[in-house]
């Protein structure tokens, strides 16, 4: 089984408009007032979409777990410590109130059913996947990709140089971290101080870029990480069903 995650394809189709207004932003170069405008407009539309694309791609991926339907044992401990935290601060608020009780006690069972001993499929994993409201940068994304067992997702997931001319033997490894802060910056200062920082269609098309390489590889890791987890679950079940067969 394969798995191609559809945030990908969803994110190349987005850069699409990008490039529209970055396309009319390089035909008024010689109109800076319309050029400053598309230039914004393509930088700002550029985060909006990535932004989009990181919620998705950990929406989407936690979504592929839960279709597995595999037993619960074998999903990941720190999974199922994010899902419990999840479930139970959605019950904080009424945990005195004795008119809730069917609420919790529908939380509790279902806590108690992921975290029991003998084996039971368990397929509602709910992982938080959005930015919190009016917070972004490299923080705030690393924050959504530990909630899926990242620890560090600008070490874990490495874009590369493609310098043709390079006389190096090696090519490069790109800070996407950095690039990242970088825009993001770029976006607040328009966002919020009205600012009209100096940049051209072509470093916009260079961060596009940048951010499509990066979408790229992690769908590319996930991708690979749902593989492992459906391997070993199919693995699991072979050798449950020779026993049974044995016995």
């Amino acid at each position: 089984m394969t798995f191609e995650l559809e945030s990908f394809k969803n994110f190349t189709n987005a850069l699409q408009e990008v490039s529209l207004l970055t396309n009319f932003a390089s035909q008024c170069e010689q109109n800076p007032n319309k050029y400053t405008a598309l230039n914004k407009s393509a930088l700002l539309l550029l985060t909006s979409k990535f932004e989009v694309f990181i919620e998705d791609v950990v929406r989407e991926y936690i979504e592929e777990i839960n279709s597995m339907n595999i037993a619960n044992h074998l999903i990941p401990d720190q999974l199922k410590v994010k899902h419990s935290i999840t479930r139970i601060k959605e019950i904080v608020d009424v945990i005195e109130n004795p008119d809730k009780n069917d609420k919790k006690i529908k939380v509790f069972k279902e806590l108690a059913k992921l975290w029991a001993d003998q084996e039971v499929n368990f397929d509602g994993l709910q992982i938080p996947n959005k930015f919190n409201y009016g917070t972004h940068g490299s923080k705030e994304m690393q924050k959504l990709f530990n909630n899926i067992e990242i620890e560090n997702i600008f070490e874990t997931v490495v874009i590369y140089s493609e310098n043709e001319n390079s006389l190096l033997d090696e090519v490069q490894p790109i800070d996407f971290k950095a690039i990242f802060n970088n825009i993001t910056g770029l976006r607040n200062a328009i966002t919020h101080q009205d600012q009209t920082p100096n940049m051209t269609h072509k470093q916009i098309e260079g961060y596009a870029e940048n951010f499509h390489k990066f979408s790229k590889e992690l769908c590319e890791y996930l991708e690979g990480r749902l593989f492992i987890l459906n391997q070993e679950y199919k693995t699991y079940r072979e050798v449950s069903s020779g026993r049974e067969n044995i016995s």
